[in-house]
């Protein structure tokens, strides 16, 4: 098992459409290729989280390096992992009341990812530091973190 994870900034801020066509498209892809993971969108930056074969998840993020919708593309970890934090793929980037009832289950508010953050540092501490990072470095996501 492999794990990637990178962050980078939009090359333009993406609205609720385009988010759905990005979830779609990757959902797609990566279901083919055996990818799971995370993918967190905040006023203009990313964080992702890629996990599955490792030949598939880099080339997976080469697709991802020539994508014109990222700018300033940094990788933060990339290596060999004992399993998948992120079984099922999910999406992250809206607040709760902006997730309309009989949304897709995969599709969680950033609370709800907040939430979570403690039984995945369990499982995987990098991977929690990171996504707590990210949270920490959005002044109005801070708020949603207990320290």
């Amino acid at each position: 098992m492999y794990r990637t994870i990178y962050l980078s900034a939009a090359s333009h801020m993406f609205s609720t459409e385009d988010l759905n066509a990005i979830l779609s498209v990757s959902r797609r892809n990566n279901q083919s290729d055996g990818i799971s993971g995370l993918l967190l969108y905040h006023e203009g930056s990313i964080l992702q989280v890629l996990e599955g074969d490792q030949s598939r998840v880099d080339a997976c993020f080469e697709r991802i390096k020539m994508d014109g919708r990222h700018r300033g593309l940094l990788r933060l970890f990339h290596g060999k992992v004992d399993r998948k934090v992120f079984p099922n793929w999910s999406m992250g980037f809206a607040w709760p009341n902006d997730i309309k009832d009989g949304a897709d289950a995969s599709l969680k508010g950033l609370d709800q990812v907040v939430k979570e953050l403690p039984s995945l540092h369990s499982v995987d501490r990098r991977s929690a530091i990171l996504i707590r990072s990210f949270f920490a470095s959005h002044g109005d996501l801070a708020a949603l973190l207990v320290f």
